[in-house]
């Protein structure tokens, strides 16, 4: 569904004055003042150009923005954090959702209730507060409720799983402007989709989530200097085998920036093995103890350039992947995998290894395993969880830079691994999903019953879903 041109010009007299009137945030259409702030995210590469864009400040603004919507024929698109944003949006109206980020804990009922721009950067602190954390991404800065939304695989997940099977309800905003509780006692068939299926359901303004009685983990960064880059993706494929649940793990080729990161850092090409190990029983002496005996072989296999492996608050979770924070012009692709073997470092290396002038910034491929291939007991919609490992290939676009060389290097790494591609891939991890991505993500039943409790709960099409 779109928008066309008359449709919002016949909107933006008394209506688009009576829609202002009744949401207490911004209500901004093409050309106003303030109008590119409000849908500006974390990827500034996004092609985003709505005919309107609401700034919701509560639930009731959600509600009257979809509402409107509905009255006049318009596309609707959710916007939290800006980090999945890769879909062209040159029409419709886009629901800022970064406002509502109220936080409440329930130290008792070990749970906490967010709204849908809450990130992981503010809930963690709140949580520790009582001892408590949670799974999130690898990057602090990602909206909670979107991660969840595409079931949320992080540093932990290996040990803990997936965000999403975490959720006990979410509020969600339907189409016709009216909310409900999705759980498993309420509307449970949206409860399901919900969890995983991502996209086109509804606008979810709040999640409660169930926490994780968690204060550390044993866990950070190894970083090897680019002449060691080959022996150590080597190392560390076999190390992988050996690895017990407790262990998460990714391995990195990363090309930092000149400035604005630390200085054992800036302008050098590295390694960077991501670990944490997790357990949920011990005390810190054994934490440590039996981390640093996991993480010893890694250690060994060369010279470390910087070591920041160590114990770690369960806060600082977000740290161990050392993400940037936005805004960025990002390129991201991404692609899960059957288990890989020595060939497949061979091709990652050629296309972005020691001395290569590959236009990435990082080449990440993680291990995958343990809890995130486990079924919970509640079903749920995400795609890839039997999946052994993932690839995600990121960039900053600089123009004259990678502009040009990034459309052809980064599909012709991806087609040289297609081999190894796993069934499916989930939705967080595809970037901008061409047509055969978007095919995978999730399996030919799920997909279905998706699409049916699309139907039933967005009859006409509203909620922007697609590639």
């Amino acid at each position: 569904m779109g928008s066309d041109t008359t449709t919002v010009v016949e909107a933006s007299g008394a209506a688009l004055t009576a829609l202002r009137s009744e949401v207490a945030g911004p209500v901004l259409a093409r050309g106003d003042a303030g109008y590119q702030e409000e849908i500006d995210g974390f990827n500034s590469l996004s092609p985003m150009a709505p005919d309107l864009v609401v700034g919701a400040t509560s639930e009731a603004d959600v509600q009257a923005a979809v509402r409107f919507a509905g009255e006049h024929g318009l596309e609707v698109v959710i916007q939290a954090t800006g980090h999945g944003s890769y879909r062209t949006v040159d029409s419709g109206l886009l629901i800022r959702t970064h406002r509502l980020d109220a936080i409440e804990v329930d130290p008792e009922a070990g749970t906490f209730t967010i709204g849908a721009g809450a990130r992981w950067m503010d809930i963690l602190p709140r949580l520790a507060e009582h001892g408590l954390a949670a799974v999130t991404g690898s990057s602090p800065s990602v909206g909670a409720v979107g991660l969840m939304l595409g079931g949320g695989v992080g540093p932990l997940s290996r040990t803990l799983g997936w965000a999403a099977d975490r959720a006990r309800s979410f509020r969600v905003v339907l189409a016709d402007g009216s909310t409900v509780v999705a759980s498993a006692n309420e509307h449970a068939d949206l409860f399901r989709a919900l969890k995983g299926g991502k996209v086109g359901f509804g606008v979810v303004t709040e999640v409660t989530v169930e926490a994780v009685q968690l204060t550390e983990v044993y866990g950070g960064g190894l970083f090897f200097a680019e002449e060691h880059i080959e022996a150590v993706h080597r190392a560390w494929l076999d190390w992988t085998a050996t690895l017990p649940e407790s262990a998460n793990t990714s391995i990195g080729i990363l090309r930092m920036p000149p400035e604005g990161v630390p200085e054992p850092l800036a302008g050098r090409t590295l390694a960077h093995v991501r670990f944490a190990h997790v357990d949920l029983e011990g005390d810190s002496a054994s934490l440590a103890a039996r981390g640093a005996e996991l993480i010893a072989p890694m250690r060994e296999v060369a010279p470390v350039h910087l070591d920041g492996v160590g114990l770690l608050p369960a806060q600082e979770v977000g740290t161990i992947h050392a993400e940037p924070f936005g805004p960025l012009p990002i390129w991201e692709r991404g692609d899960f995998l059957d288990p890989v073997d020595q060939d497949y470092v061979s091709t990652i290396l050629r296309h972005a290894g020691a001395g290569v002038p590959a236009p990435f910034a990082n080449v990440e491929t993680r291990f995958f395993g343990g809890a995130i291939a486990r079924e919970p007991e509640a079903p749920n919609s995400i795609g890839g969880r039997q999946a052994a490992f993932s690839l995600l290939v990121v960039a900053a676009v600089v123009p004259g830079l990678n502009d040009e060389a990034l459309p052809v290097a980064g599909p012709a790494l991806f087609d040289d691994v297609a081999h190894y591609a796993h069934a499916e891939v989930n939705y967080n991890w595809a970037g901008h999903p061409t047509p055969g991505d978007f095919a995978r993500l999730w399996p030919a039943e799920t997909a279905e019953r998706l699409r049916e409790v699309r139907a039933e709960y967005d009859p006409d099409g509203r909620f922007g879903f697609g590639n």
